[in-house]
């Protein structure tokens, strides 16, 4: 699990590097570092039922904006719920993820309170403890997240993330596909920065 966690700072640093020299006259590089909250909607039974739950939890990222749209991400998240399934079973899900998020263009509204909405893929990788992960219990796995929010600007330094959506797959053993389609709903603040 390190080394994938590892090989995709490594990969994301070298392509924010790359980048960044490919758009040196480019005068708005900038990014953000966010803290939101997450509900998490998860089908992790593969009994061919729902065996539905929810998980709450708190995300923390950072990007760099490489161009206008194009920026790059770093997420880490921490999802948990101690009765899942209807039991007194535990279950934590932690992520660390990168990726890329591109900033839509927005014809329908202008000014400095605009809403920004945007779109995203992460990958990464995944770790599940607690009593419902069983022998899966502090196992690692790959895990991608692919959505969009929209954030709304109060002032130069803060963003508040009215809305962000997920489709969110994790690929833990169980006794069927070995994945788990889960939905991330979120909301929560950003704080912008520029050099």
């Amino acid at each position: 699990m390190r080394s994938i966690a590892l090989a995709c700072c490594l990969f994301l640093g070298l392509a924010a590097a790359a980048m960044a020299q490919a758009t040196a006259g480019y005068s708005a590089h900038s990014g953000d570092a966010a803290l939101t909250y997450h509900w998490v909607h998860t089908n992790a039974p593969p009994n061919g039922g729902c065996g539905c739950f929810a998980l709450n939890g708190v995300g923390a990222s950072a990007s760099l904006n490489l161009t206008t749209h194009v920026a790059v991400v770093a997420e880490f998240s921490i999802d948990h719920t101690s009765k899942a399934l209807a039991s007194n079973n535990s279950l934590s899900l932690t992520s660390f993820m990168g990726g890329a998020r591109y900033h839509l263009p927005n014809p329908w509204m202008h000014g400095v309170h605009a809403l920004q909405p945007f779109a995203q893929v992460l990958v990464g990788g995944a770790r599940a403890g607690g009593g419902i992960a069983g022998v899966a219990d502090h196992t690692s796995a790959l895990a991608g997240r692919l959505g969009g929010g929209i954030d709304l600007p109060v002032s130069a330094l803060l963003t508040l993330r009215i809305a962000q959506g997920d489709y969110y797959m994790t690929t833990f053993a169980n006794t069927a596909d070995n994945r788990q389609n889960n939905l991330l709903f979120g909301a929560g603040i950003v704080f912008n920065w520029s050099r």
